[in-house]
């Protein structure tokens, strides 16, 4: 049982290789395209996704790759159903996102990015400016990710619903609308999350962001394209909506000189969300936990339809 490990986001420590070995798998670290390329005719399993779409034409015994991405629109989905190969995807951060989306809307409805501004400036001066208790929530997109953000805004009593592509029903939400019914609800919508996959498309543009509430905010934790970022920044530059916060953007702020650094309440976070200290032993963790099932002949877990 040959594995491939080409992590894009670290090189896979001595103890993770040791535990795939234990598992019975024979390992090879690819550091650069060149390694990739040489051991994927071998590879029976590819962990990490970095140099997938040029070494999956070479390979000739693989069948499973786990993606160390939570999304899967960047991968080549044709090449993998065309070889008949399992993909699944990496779930691992979707709490640390969560958790990153909500404490951003926190900080804007508390006013933070302003008393940290005041304190560097060394000036003592109470925000007047408050906004009001959020009540209601609307979450676009319903995945892990959405799902996590749900759970932590009912844990503070916010009425959460969630926006996807098919009405279905969805416990994680206090209520679903499915495409073209969850525009309904934002005029009531307090704080508005985006969470989706790139195959979503443009969510929000500017018929979406004039019809919230003027306090309202919003938090793009999904794909920058999802949102228009221009119609945000113009939206907020005259005063409409409460606040925005970006972890995504398409494209990404153009030098020191782009518009997106002056936007008054708008936070920058550079595609930070997913970080953490924990990140790559997680990764480490959760792949070898998907070997596991794999060698026993179990279900892997966050499995895709190429």
């Amino acid at each position: 049982m040959n594995v491939l490990m080409m992590y894009s986001t670290h090189v896979p420590t001595a103890e993770h290789v040791a535990r795939i070995a234990a598992l019975g798998g024979e390992v090879t670290v690819a550091t650069d395209e060149a390694g990739a390329l040489d051991a994927a005719p071998d590879a029976e399993i590819i962990f990490g996704h970095r140099y997938l779409r040029q070494v999956l034409p070479v390979t000739t015994r693989l069948r499973w790759v786990q993606s160390t991405a939570g999304g899967v629109d960047r991968l080549p989905l044709d090449g993998l159903r065309e070889r008949g190969v399992q993909l699944t995807r990496m779930t691992a951060a979707a709490s640390i996102i969560a958790r990153h989306a909500v404490t951003l809307a926190w900080a804007l409805a508390r006013n933070i990015p302003t008393l940290v501004r005041q304190q560097d400036a060394r000036r003592w001066q109470q925000p007047s400016d408050w906004l009001p208790f959020p009540e209601r929530a609307l979450v676009l997109g319903t995945g892990s990710i959405g799902k996590a953000i749900a759970k932590r805004l009912r844990a503070d009593g916010i009425w959460t619903a969630g926006g996807r592509r098919r009405d279905l029903p969805d416990l994680d939400f206090d209520e679903v609308r499915p495409a073209g019914a969850w525009a309904e609800a934002l005029p009531r919508t307090d704080w508005l999350f985006v969470a989706a996959p790139a195959a979503a498309g443009r969510l929000v543009g500017t018929p979406e962001i004039r019809a919230l509430p003027s306090h309202a905010i919003v938090v793009n934790v999904g794909r920058g394209a999802s949102i228009d970022t221009d119609a945000l920044q113009r939206a907020r530059t005259y005063g409409h909506l409460g606040g925005a916060a970006l972890d995504v953007f398409d494209p990404t702020p153009a030098g020191p000189d782009d518009p997106i650094w002056t936007t008054p309440r708008l936070t920058v976070s550079p595609y930070v969300a997913a970080h953490h200290a924990e990140r790559h032993r997680r990764t480490e963790a959760m792949c070898e936990a998907q070997l596991a099932r794999y060698t026993q002949g179990e279900p892997l877990h966050d499995t895709v339809d190429v």
